[in-house]
């Protein structure tokens, strides 16, 4: 019996002392999951930048007008037969309106002041085409349309402007030089005219 005993003791202690250990709490199948864990991150964002461009995408009309000059708005635009008129892009600070328009044979100080309306589905104004409004300053057209029955409000100097409604164009370039006639002056007496009136009160 005794002999059993120092049999047993004999196997059983190196057994128990090269036993691997046992796993801790910070183990390596742990950091192996967070390693997994952190490196689908980059690819998550990654999807996500893509989402990204794919709603962002810009559309092909839009960046073939922002890389036009204004010299080279479409030559030829809309509805380019009938009654034509000459038209001079004008811009005035702190002033409504598109610019003056004329005749062939008439003079610039015989031009009038337009706000003007481009024509759905027909015409849009020419610097739609132009990747900002004032890119066309001082640029002629060959305007093609008609007055409209009706006149537009300009709030600065208080003055009503003819409306020219725009059925085509054809781009003529830059003009030889600025227009340098002044566009309708102020009506009222006064800009605070409305002050005056005082309060309606009864």
């Amino acid at each position: 019996m005794g002999l059993l005993i120092l049999f047993f003791v004999w196997i059983a202690i190196p057994a128990v002392c090269l036993a691997p250990p046992l796993p801790t709490r910070f183990s390596p199948v742990v950091e192996e999951t967070n390693s997994e864990s952190s490196m689908a991150l980059p690819s998550q964002e990654g999807q996500e930048a893509r989402e990204d461009e794919e709603i962002r995408k810009p559309v092909d009309e839009k960046v073939v007008r922002a890389t036009l000059a204004a010299a080279h708005t479409p030559a030829k635009h809309g509805e380019t037969s009938g009654e034509s008129w000459i038209a001079q892009r004008t811009m005035v600070e702190d002033y409504c309106g598109w610019g003056w328009i004329k005749k062939d044979k008439d003079s610039w100080r015989q031009a009038r002041w337009v706000a003007l309306e481009g024509t759905r589905g027909t015409c849009p104004l020419p610097h739609t085409f132009l990747p900002r409004p004032e890119d066309d300053k001082n640029y002629q057209y060959r305007f093609f349309g008609t007055f409209a029955p009706y006149r537009a409000y300009e709030p600065q100097a208080d003055v009503w402007v003819d409306v020219f409604i725009l059925k085509g164009f054809m781009s003529l370039g830059p003009a030889k030089e600025e227009i340098r006639r002044p566009p309708p002056a102020q009506a009222s007496s006064g800009v605070n005219r409305f002050a005056e009136r005082g309060a309606n009160v009864r």
